[in-house]
Formats: structure tokens, C-alpha cells, sequence
């Protein structure tokens, strides 16, 4: 009422949390901050494995994904640049030489650096997601934001997908 807070979010709730939350607001949820990044992909994996027996196929945020597309719910992608909760970063970890090696291949394409690729990728996806990059170098930022200025081809998002791991049916 004072004018303090201009719009309301979560983080990491899925549907039905973001609905009983809203049985109680007055205001509209409008953003959902949920972990996405090129080998953390489960919101993404489930709708390419509809209907399949197999472990992508399972649904583990109650469609998320669909769920804020239909809802006008921006999504914003955190830890962008990890492979898991704390684990660490992926680019340029020797534990990830595929999705690496297509970052650098990309990434000297579009004369731009590996975290601007892989920033690329999260805008590339048709939701309009936007990454929380958690960096304060301005030099990094800098860098990053180049993303904005360019598309990879869909071809270059599915081998992306594809490099750190992931099957499509």
C-alpha cells in the first residue's frame, strides 16, 4: 500500500504452490526464479518425453514450464552457469567436455565467450526466460550481455541440448 514493492515473485514453486499463494494475495505472482541452465534441464526434458518410459519423461514440477507460459509468469533461470544446486560451474569443467567443447565451437563462431553462449541458449527458448547471472565483475557483465544481440539457430540450441547429455526421443 506504501509503494514499497512494485510486483510480487517466487522462487522455485511449482503450480499449485504459486496457486495457493495466490488464493490469499491481492496482487498478481509475476515472476517464478527457477534453476535452468544447459545441463540442468528437467523443466525443459519432461515435454520432449511425453508419453515415453523413461526417466526424462517424469514430471517433477508439475509442468512448470507451461504452467508460467500460460499464466504470463516470466520465468528467470538462476545458477545459469551450475550443474547442480552447489556443485559448481560447468563451463570450462573438464567433467563436461561435450557441452564445452560446442560452447568454445560456438562461441568462436559468434566471436563472443563460452558464458555468452550458454546465456544465448537460455534466451534463445521461446518463454522469454530471463537468466540471473549472479556476477558483479563488470567485465563479465558486460560480456554476457552480448547474448542479447544475437540467436543461435534452433540447430545450434538442440546440439547445445544435446551436448550436455540429453536424448531426445
Amino acid at each position: 500500500e506504501s509503494g514499497k514493492v512494485r510486483h510480487f515473485g517466487v522462487s522455485n514453486q511449482n503450480p499449485m504452490q504459486m496457486e495457493l499463494l495466490k488464493k490469499y494475495l491481492k496482487e498478481d505472482l509475476i515472476i517464478n526464479q527457477l534453476q535452468l541452465s544447459i545441463v540442468h534441464t528437467p523443466m525443459i526434458d519432461a515435454g520432449f518425453n511425453v508419453n515415453m518410459q523413461n526417466d526424462p519423461a517424469v514430471v517433477r514440477d508439475s509442468n512448470i514450464l507451461e504452467y508460467c507460459r500460460l499464466n504470463d509468469v516470466t520465468i528467470q533461470a538462476w545458477s545459469p552457469f551450475q550443474h547442480g544446486m552447489i556443485e559448481g560451474p560447468f563451463v570450462g569443467n573438464d567433467a563436461f567436455p561435450e557441452v564445452n567443447a560446442k560452447l568454445q565451437e560456438l562461441a568462436e563462431k559468434y566471436n563472443v565467450t563460452d558464458s555468452t553462449i550458454a546465456i544465448a541458449w537460455i534466451l534463445r527458448h521461446p518463454a522469454n526466460i530471463q537468466p540471473v547471472v549472479g556476477t558483479m565483475n563488470t567485465e563479465r557483465l558486460k560480456d554476457i550481455t552480448r547474448a542479447s544481440d544475437m540467436e543461435l539457430t534452433r540447430e545450434e540450441w538442440y546440439e547445445l541440448y544435446r551436448a550436455a547429455g540429453n536424448k531426445l526421443p
